[in-house]
C-alpha cells in the first residue's frame, strides 16, 4: 500500500477529492508494478486449476478427517483400479474366451518360457467356455 496522502485546497480546507484521486493513481501504479512478466503470468494462469484441485483435495484434512481421507485415497488409487481391471478382464474372458485362448496360444508359441504360466489362462478360458 502507499503512504497516507493528505492534500489541502488553497483556502486551507482538506481536499478529499484530490486525495482520493491520488490514492487511486498510486494503487494503480503499485498494481501495475506488481504484475508478473510474460512467463510468470502464464505460470499463474495454468497453476489456477492445479491450485483449485489441491484445495479441494486438502479440504478433508483441514476439517480433521486426515486418516480416513488417506485410506480413501489409498483405496481409490491402488485398490479400486486393480479390482476394476481384474473384473473387466474376467468379464471379457467370460464373454469371449476363444479370443483369449487364441491370444494366449500365440503368446505361448512365440515365448516358450511363458508356457509355465499360460496354461492357467488357457484352462480358465476353456472352463468358462464350457460353462456357457
Amino acid at each position: 500500500m502507499t503512504d497516507t496522502i493528505i492534500r489541502y485546497k488553497p483556502n486551507g480546507e482538506r481536499d478529499y477529492l484530490q486525495e482520493h484521486f491520488e490514492r487511486e493513481q498510486a494503487e494503480h501504479r503499485a498494481r501495475i508494478d506488481s504484475m508478473p512478466v510474460d512467463g510468470e503470468l502464464w505460470a499463474r494462469i495454468f497453476s489456477l486449476p492445479v491450485r483449485a484441485f489441491v484445495f479441494v483435495l486438502l479440504l478433508p484434512i483441514r476439517h480433521g478427517y486426515g486418516k480416513q481421507y488417506l485410506w480413501t485415497l489409498f483405496f481409490l488409487f491402488f485398490v479400486a483400479p486393480v479390482l476394476l481391471l481384474g473384473g473387466a478382464f474376467l468379464y471379457a474372458m467370460w464373454l469371449h474366451p476363444h479370443a483369449y485362448l487364441a491370444h494366449w496360444d500365440a503368446f505361448a508359441g512365440t515365448h516358450p518360457a511363458a508356457a509355465s504360466w499360460t496354461w492357467l489362462v488357457r484352462d480358465l478360458s476353456q472352463w468358462m467356455s464350457e460353462m456357457k
